[in-house]
């Protein structure tokens, strides 16, 4: 595994049709992680950079996940919204929001929650692009963060996980 420190700005992500996992690369093309979908099963396992996160849906009509590095240690939650917004809550106090950029969910960001202000810097970009035979994007890290492996996979999970649902839905 190639660790890059810093880690990069700026990566690509891809997938070929039919397949349940996408890689990260970073601009050069070098393989930086993976994130990877069951079929049926409620957990979501990735890694990116050498960090291990996993993602567990909860209930029946799923509004919160649960986030995990790869003992299982919890990490913080995700309460999930359907109409473009959902708050994220790191056990280390920090607040995220995740907000879709067009109703076409191939932009979206994350952006980190300050206390009392209303002035809340955008922290990460996603950019989603669909052909034929292969679903790929790119993220910009806007901000740095000694967590930045964890909320670029938090941003991606949530993007990929509403496309993958209004694809149920026809």
């Amino acid at each position: 595994m190639l660790y890059h420190y810093p880690f990069p700005s700026k990566l690509k992500w891809m997938a070929h049709a039919f397949q349940k996992g996408y890689q990260f690369l970073d601009e050069g093309g070098q393989y930086m992680g993976k994130m990877q979908f069951s079929t049926f099963g409620k957990k979501i396992q990735s890694e990116l950079n050498g960090v291990v996160v996993n993602f567990k849906l909860q209930g029946v009509f799923i509004h919160k996940v649960i986030i995990s590095d790869e003992n299982e240690e919890e990490l913080g939650n995700i309460q999930l919204r359907l109409f473009g917004k959902s708050t994220i809550y790191l056990n280390s106090g920090e607040v995220y929001f995740w907000k879709r950029k067009n109703i076409f969910n191939t932009r979206w960001q994350i952006i980190r929650d300050l206390p009392n202000t209303d002035d809340d810097p955008i922290s990460i970009e996603y950019q989603y692009l669909y052909r034929f035979v292969q679903e790929s994007g790119e993220i910009e890290l806007l901000e740095e963060s000694s967590q930045s492996e964890l909320i670029t996979l938090i941003g991606f999970f949530l993007g990929m996980y509403f496309i993958r649902q209004r694809r149920k839905q026809g």
